[in-house]
């Protein structure tokens, strides 16, 4: 772990000294963090792949504000979070777009992978049903803290909201996704 963090803390240095190769390392070893917020927030493959693209700018940008003793992960899911609820923003005053975007989430829903249609598809489709339900800002918040494993202030950090605010929404959104999956996890686990 001690390697991995000196590896990030030297990425960064030679990512602020402006290597071009420092700076494709940074984008391919964090691209799948900032992917998957992005389609956390905003439900759809393109609006994802625009908003990642978007944030990366931002970050390369504002790169020399980067400190090389902390870990990136907060700093990035805070750029991006930032970034996707601009995009949200946005799509409230553009009636076109929230079209494109149950467009693009009717084709994704039809592209399910293999691993998808194996295993427990009902649940998992239950699971993403009640997540849809969820606001952008809570299904990013569970995201942060569940699916990528940041700890309450990391995500605090990468949000701005406050760690006691952090937790109160898991918890909530939690509840929210409890009451909303009951039956399903009735038959799981009963």
């Amino acid at each position: 772990m001690r390697g991995t963090r000196a590896s990030e803390m030297d990425l960064i240095r030679r990512c602020r000294g402006g290597s071009a190769e420092a700076w494709r390392e940074f984008v391919r070893r964090y691209s799948s963090l900032v992917y998957r917020v992005s389609y956390r927030m905003l439900r759809s493959r393109e609006e994802a792949e625009d908003a990642s693209q978007e944030a990366f700018l931002r970050v390369y940008k504002s790169f020399d504000s980067f400190d090389p003793t902390r870990p990136p992960e907060p700093r990035l899911s805070r750029i991006t979070y930032n970034v996707c609820l601009k995009r949200i923003a946005k799509a409230k005053t553009d009636p076109a777009a929230p079209m494109e975007v149950m467009e693009e989430r009717l084709v994704d829903r039809q592209s399910v992978s293999p691993e998808r249609r194996t295993g427990d598809r009902e649940a998992g489709d239950a699971l993403e049903a009640a997540m849809d339900q969820l606001s952008a800002q809570d299904r990013t918040i569970l995201s942060l803290r569940y699916k990528e494993g940041l700890a309450v202030a990391e995500v605090a950090e990468a949000t701005g909201i406050p760690a006691a605010t952090v937790k109160v929404r898991v918890f909530r959104a939690r509840a929210k996704l409890r009451s909303l999956l009951g039956d399903v996890l009735e038959e799981v686990t009963g």
